[in-house]
């Protein structure tokens, strides 16, 4: 009898096991998840605030033909969801910055250091450039001095990665170092126009397998910002990255565009602290946004513990304008263009 149950118990644990690790194996990567010639896989949904909800800080990585190409913003955060998410970005080499706050940038060195490792465990060499795109400053100084609060991004990259006195300078031993000489640290930094006034949509880039990327300044306070649109075979994404939309420049760069990644971080209603009104949109002009440039999708993301217990709220507020589709942004979604299952 006793002998018996000893054999129910062992086979109970290994069907225990059985069933657990059948369970792990049915999960799908996100990147298992990319489908289509257009894809965006969220990395951070979060803004600046650690909470117990979890969401990483801003990050988003966009897909052409299933290739992780293009990075935009890589806040606190956003590392571990790469690590998580099952992509190789060993060919990565854009990043578009929204801005320099650091829950848009905080994690780019560890993701820049993965790309090496990724070249590394692939047995390729990687000595091409990485491409950071962002604003340029905008002369806004600290109140009495002549300082100014943020640097061009440039001046930012240097300040990380270049030689003499770069933060991160070791990056260029180190990518020879693990690869036996095979690979070269190198960045290209880039400022885009910051100025809001009179802004116009600019062509970052153009590829030769036909993406365009393209920028233009939008209003975040003191703070350089600018938004975002990638477009690839008659799709496009556009990322507002952070602002308050004043003006038309948000509808102009989202016009007629297929998704739409909203700064999500506020309320109609004064939240705690007044200066978040003055850094980001209402529900209420995000709708009048997405109404007027007839985005087919919006996404709402950046979400903060001011809207994460309201995004039913904060839906019926955009839906006062806005009848498209509206979809909440979580950590490792995927959201694909051009491709139904």
């Amino acid at each position: 009898m006793k002998y018996t149950k000893g054999i129910q118990v062992v086979f109970v644990a290994l069907l225990s096991v059985f069933v657990t690790t059948t369970s792990w194996a049915d999960k799908k990567l996100a990147v298992d998840k990319v489908k289509g010639p257009l894809s965006v896989m969220v990395l951070g949904s979060g803004g600046p605030i650690a909470t117990s909800i979890g969401r990483a800080s801003a990050g988003y990585l966009i897909f052409v033909e299933g290739e992780p190409r293009i990075l935009m913003d890589v806040g606190g955060g956003t590392f571990q969801r790469l690590a998580k998410s099952g992509v190789n970005i060993r060919n990565l080499d854009i990043v578009l910055l929204s801005h320099l706050h650091i829950d848009h940038t905080g994690d780019l060195s560890a993701v820049i250091k993965t790309l090496y490792f990724h070249n590394n465990i692939a047995g390729t060499a990687r000595t091409a450039p990485i491409h950071i795109y962002g604003p340029a400053a905008n002369g806004a100084t600290f109140p009495g001095t002549d300082v100014t609060q943020y640097p061009a991004t440039t001046v930012y990259s240097d300040g990380q990665y270049a030689m003499p006195n770069g933060v991160e300078r070791y990056l260029n031993i180190f990518a020879k170092a693990i690869s036996g000489g095979r690979s070269s640290f190198s960045y290209a930094a880039h400022d885009l126009n910051s100025m809001v006034s009179g802004a116009t949509v600019e062509e970052v880039l153009r590829t030769d397998d036909g993406v365009v990327i393209e920028a233009i300044a939008v209003d975040h306070g003191p703070v350089p910002a600018v938004a975002y649109r990638v477009s690839y075979k008659g799709y496009s994404i556009v990322y507002s990255g952070d602002t308050r939309s004043t003006g038309p420049n948000m509808v102009t760069i989202a016009q007629d565009a297929d998704l739409l990644i909203y700064d999500t971080a506020i309320t109609d209603t004064l939240p705690p602290n007044p200066v978040f009104h003055a850094l980001h949109t209402s529900p209420t002009r995000m709708g009048e946004v997405a109404a007027d440039a007839e985005v087919k999708k919006l996404v709402l993301s950046h979400i903060t513990p001011v809207t994460e217990t309201r995004l039913d709220e904060v839906k019926d507020l955009v839906r006062v304008n806005y009848d498209g589709k509206i979809k909440a942004a979580k950590d490792l979604k995927v959201f694909n263009l051009g491709h139904h299952d």
